[in-house]
């Protein structure tokens, strides 16, 4: 494995702006402000953390990969493919010589448009575990061929229909990743394909509200104005989706923005609790003491050692 060091940059890749000349090695196909598509993997420059702001598919073809999605250790082996929702952490990126893959980066917008009534399903899975590896597949699995599908299309296409014929492969390769999802007996997927309801639609609302706001750190009232509900009704339906309440859920977004800023880059803790949405210091520091067991200026230190 090579392995990030002390010159490497954290990233925070995003859509709306230009792709980072870092990754002008991986080959980048494909790239406007809703879609990433990325080959030649092997050549990917070592960083110290990445924080996707995309939902991602990442193919692994050769070699293997191993990073921290939040605090858990993730090694991704050839023919294995990685997916996770957008706003998710990815640090202590590590990959081996003989690495070689393709990663496919979609928007919330986009995602939400190619999957239409199956985005519950996605959302179901990837929300609640924040990344999903479906496990040694064979080469000729359906998704494995769309994806080289989809590679090919943009090395050689110039159809005037280049846009809608995406959308359909897309559309074809996610779906069949949802339908692996319903028939994957670990998680409860198709029964949340089979029982879905308006509460658990509020629920999936809730968890993608959480994520997409960088101050997460707001009273469970507040998310529950977002979503035109009461909190004691926001409390019932995490409560029946996840047996988790508002509070333990919003804690964990939060304790892991706090980690990935105190691992990850110079921000001093004042500005730490201000980005994430604390009103001082001095409740940022017994926060963090609470839920990671020492003080903010600790916890940095042990993870640089």
């Amino acid at each position: 494995m090579k392995s990030t060091d002390s010159s490497s940059t954290m990233i925070d890749v995003g859509f709306n702006m230009p792709m980072p000349e870092e990754l002008i090695p991986m080959r980048i196909i494909y790239n406007d402000d809703e879609l990433v598509v990325a080959d030649n993997l092997r050549d990917m420059p070592d960083f110290q953390a990445y924080k996707m702001t995309f939902n991602v598919l990442l193919q692994c073809r050769h070699g293997e990969a191993q990073f921290n999605v939040g605090n858990e250790a993730v090694r991704l082996h050839a023919n294995q493919t990685f997916i996770c929702h957008s706003h998710v952490m990815l640090t202590h990126v590590m990959i081996s010589p003989d690495f070689d893959g393709t990663i496919i980066c979609v928007s919330d917008r986009l995602m939400k448009n190619i999957l239409q009534s199956q985005a519950g399903i996605w959302n179901h899975v990837l929300y609640q575990n924040h990344y999903y590896i479906i496990d040694g597949p064979e080469p000729t699995s359906p998704h494995n061929e769309i994806d080289e599908a989809i590679i090919e299309f943009f090395r050689k296409s110039k159809s005037p229909f280049k846009q809608d014929i995406l959308v359909s492969l897309l559309r074809a390769a996610f779906l069949s990743i949802c339908e692996h999802f319903l028939n994957d007996g670990k998680n409860a997927s198709q029964q949340y394909a089979e029982n879905s309801s308006r509460m658990d639609v509020l629920f999936q609302q809730f968890l993608e509200n959480i994520n997409r706001r960088q101050k997460k750190k707001v009273s469970v009232a507040e998310y529950a104005d977002e979503l035109c509900i009461t909190p004691k009704y926001l409390s019932t339906i995490c409560r029946k989706a996840s047996g988790k309440s508002p509070i333990e859920w919003i804690a964990e977004y939060v304790v892991a923005d706090i980690s990935f800023y105190l691992r990850n880059t110079n921000l001093s803790a004042k500005e730490i609790a201000a980005k994430v949405g604390f009103a001082n210091s001095s409740f940022f520091g017994k926060y963090v003491r609470e839920h990671l067991g020492m003080t903010p200026a600790q916890y940095r230190k042990k993870k640089a050692v």
